[in-house]
């Protein structure tokens, strides 16, 4: 991670702009400014013993002295001018790519907290241009001033200067040595493609870092992935210095090698006119390189100014986001705090006057919150804020008397936000980017409670499998359960949920919020719009008209605002006929567990190998069902639109024989395979601890006694023990001769029936 600041300064009034960038990058010129000094030092001793060679080849032309010797100490000056030329250069470019990683570092740390990462006020391909063509434009500056700018406004000087006792007269001597530049331009450039082409790929890579903070901005400050993404954003930045170095290595041979031939065909004029004993060819050769001297310097001079022009322009375009205001107000000192554990709402409000709490609302730390907000409050927006994720218009949230904004808290917090966009790494990368030390044990546990542990068959590296960009090799659902995945093996005190489909039906929530709640005194907080789930919470948070009400379940549905917010969810929205297979008395119940969801073009909505866990209803768009055959080859086998429904809802433990993505902006609604169950076999109705075994015995498809009280997600052993009691003696439940259970009804049998109601919806 960079430690730069960047500064800003009005604009100079120079034509280039070349005080008000070099303010700019003084920050970045410090660390390497040593090497800076000597590459320039270098360059002039080049440039000087250039400027001293024509006049000691005119006083060997005109038989001044020891010939031998002048030709020899010719012969020096140029190996020094070559010599100092390569190493200036060298360290020229050393510096600019150093300079360029350390720029591109901080304007991606200033990033990570400006309100630019959510587009706000700036295009997604603005936001990426400058940390791409903006820094290299910046970078190529440096490494143009000290090699080409500097030194050509040195080279006209002294060679006008020097001109001015030389009579210039036209020659073609040069055309041989011209001849062999061309000769290793051919075959130094072919090396400068690979180069080029290495580098390009490499800068990619740092665009699809800065894309994936953007897609996935939310999770990434939510679940505290920051440093993890600095950490790879810095890898690919030090390939990127690796990839440039190799780069200007290549250019910097080419240059060598010009001046090379020049120095051959000056040479060669030399030993010709010491071998034929002739003056005027002294004054030829002195005055062509001096005018060389004059035409390259004039040649680089536009250029240098106009990539000075370019890096000025691109450093004000970057101070848009470096000196943008922070999204989130963040305390930079240390805070420590004598509180007992406490999470305390204080004076909050989500908008400026309207008010959520006057005064202290206290949450209680340890256990399963859960949220529920009424109309007109957006929860999510709420637990961003809880989280320290956003700021309130008024007010504060304390963590043990700390605002949670605070970097010290926010680090102890985690969001898992309901956008489930992930990063090109593996099951195994994300895992580790929770910042907490876990045993693979550790890993094979929380995937199977969270529903995921396929994945560790993924082709290709199983759970060291890279998963794509934006981990598209998963589908929606899978995502959102390695978010919770990282959550469960994180090391956050408090975990923040935002409303996710997976936590909407009691017996899908049940196994992902245990594994949530295995560290020891860890606070959950969720949000719900079941009531079943709000009513096995420890503690419920109402959002209910203008104010905040907390306490548990039961004793919220005195309050008439908090009562209400049931009764309208209840009421609202799904036609009844997609229900008729269903008993009237649980309609009310399975339609709350009827989800909406909406899937974007190109989005899988379930991949082949997964749990058939739930069946869904296309309700607009449409959606391509593919096989794959032995070689991993996808095949499109069907398409299907409005009216139908895909998803098996066989076997309890039945995976995905197909792969479906949306071809268009798609929306279904679903029903997950236990709440479809206990409708069909009229369980809705019954204990939620019955229901839960139930649910379990269908997971665990004909588990034994002994298993079934570690398949039970939210009881305990002897509550497991006396529903499954409770069950075999009414007979919905059977145990054979092996102790295995099982279903006295089986799901299937009427299962097309209820499928066929989906059509009238």
């Amino acid at each position: 991670m960079s430690t730069r600041t960047l500064t800003s300064v009005p604009a100079g009034k120079s034509g280039a702009g070349t005080g008000e960038l070099l303010h700019f990058l003084a920050p970045f010129l410090r660390p390497v400014r040593g090497r800076i000094v000597v590459a320039l030092v270098l360059a002039t001793i080049s440039l000087g013993s250039a400027a001293i060679i024509p006049l000691r080849v005119d006083a060997v032309l005109a038989g001044e002295g020891n010939t031998v010797m002048i030709a020899l100490g010719i012969a020096a000056l140029m190996a020094v001018s070559l010599i100092a030329s390569s190493i200036s250069r060298w360290l020229s470019y050393r510096s600019a790519a150093a300079i360029g990683q350390e720029l591109s570092e901080c304007v991606y740390d200033h990033t990570l907290d400006a309100p630019m990462l959510r587009q706000q006020g700036m295009r997604r391909p603005s936001v990426i241009s400058r940390h791409t063509s903006d820094v290299d434009r910046l970078e190529e500056a440096v490494d143009v001033t000290v090699t080409e700018g500097l030194p050509g406004v040195g080279r006209i000087v002294v060679s006008l200067a020097l001109l001015m006792y030389i009579e210039p007269k036209a020659g073609v001597v040069t055309l041989v040595a011209t001849l062999l530049f061309l000769v290793l331009n051919s075959r130094i450039s072919r090396g400068m493609l690979a180069r080029n082409k290495a580098r390009l790929d490499t800068s990619s890579e740092i665009g699809a870092v800065v894309d994936e903070s953007i897609t996935a901005n939310r999770n990434v400050t939510g679940m505290n992935l920051s440093d993890w993404m600095r950490e790879r954003f810095s890898q690919r930045a030090a390939n990127l210095r690796i990839a440039t170095e190799e780069q200007k290595r290549e250019a910097s041979r080419l240059v060598t090698a010009a001046r090379f031939t020049g120095y051959a065909a000056l040479l060669a004029v030399v030993l010709i006119s010491i071998a034929s004993g002739g003056g005027e060819a002294g004054a030829i050769a002195a005055s062509l390189l001096y005018i060389e001297a004059v035409v390259r310097g004039l040649e680089s001079l536009p250029t240098w100014l106009r990539d000075i022009r370019l890096a000025v322009t691109s450093k004000r375009r970057i101070e848009q986001i470096t000196q943008a205001e922070p999204r989130v107000t963040r305390s930079t000192g240390e805070v420590t705090s004598s509180e007992l554990p406490s999470l305390v709402l204080r004076d909050l409000a989500l908008h400026p006057g309207s008010p959520l709490v006057s005064g202290d609302a206290r949450i209680p730390r340890g256990g399963i919150v859960a949220v529920v907000s009424d109309m007109g409050v957006s929860t999510n927006a709420f637990l961003e804020v809880l989280s320290g994720d956003a700021d309130p218009a008024t007010g504060v949230v304390l963590f043990d008397g700390i605002d949670v904004r605070q970097p010290s808290i926010k680090r102890r917090m985690m969001l898992l936000t309901d956008d489930p966009v992930l990063m090109d790494a593996s099951v195994h990368d994300h895992l580790r980017a929770s910042g907490a030390g876990f045993s693979e044990a550790d890993v094979t546990v929380v995937l199977e409670m969270v529903g995921i542990g396929h994945l560790a068959d993924l082709p290709n590296g199983g759970l060291d499998a890279p998963l794509g960009t934006q981990a598209e090799r998963l589908s929606m659902h899978e995502r959102q359960r390695l978010m919770i995945g990282m959550a469960a093996l994180g090391d956050a005190d408090v975990v923040v949920l935002q409303d996710l489909p997976l936590l909407a039906d009691p017996d899908s929530a049940a196994p992902a919020l245990a594994a949530l709640s295995r560290r020891p005194h860890r606070t959950v907080v969720f949000a719900t719009s079941n009531s079943e789930l709000a009513a096995r919470a420890d503690c419920v948070v109402a959002l209910t008209g203008s104010h905040i009400a907390v306490g548990p379940h039961r004793q919220l549905m005195q309050v008439p605002e908090y009562a209400g917010v049931w009764e309208r969810q209840i009421a609202g929205g799904v036609d009844a006929r997609i229900l008729e297979s269903i008993p009237e008395a649980q309609r009310d119940t399975l339609r709350s567990r009827l989800l909406t969801e909406h899937f974007r073009s190109g989005e899988i909505l379930y991949r082949a190998g997964a749990p058939a866990d739930r069946v869904m209803f296309v309700v607009t768009g449409r959606v391509g069902i593919y096989t794959s055959d032995a070689h991993g080859n996808e095949r499109l086998v069907a398409e299907i639109g409005a009216g139908n429904f895909c998803g098996d809802v066989g076997k309890a433990d039945a995976r995905r024989t197909e792969t479906v993505r949306a071809v268009n902006d798609t929306m279904v609604r679903t029903l997950s395979v236990e709440a479809w169950s206990a409708g069909v076999m009229g369980l809705l109705d019954a204990d939620p601890a019955e229901r839960l075994v139930m649910a379990a015995i269908l997971r665990g498809d004909h588990p034994t006694v002994e298993q079934l009280p570690n398949l039970v997600y939210g009881l305990g052993h002897d509550e497991t023990a006396a529903a499954a009691m409770a069950l075999l003696e009414s007979g919905q439940v059977r145990v054979d001769d092996s102790g295995r259970l099982s279903i006295t009804m089986r799901r299937r049998a009427r299962s097309h029936k209820v499928l066929d109601q989906l059509a009238g919806l």
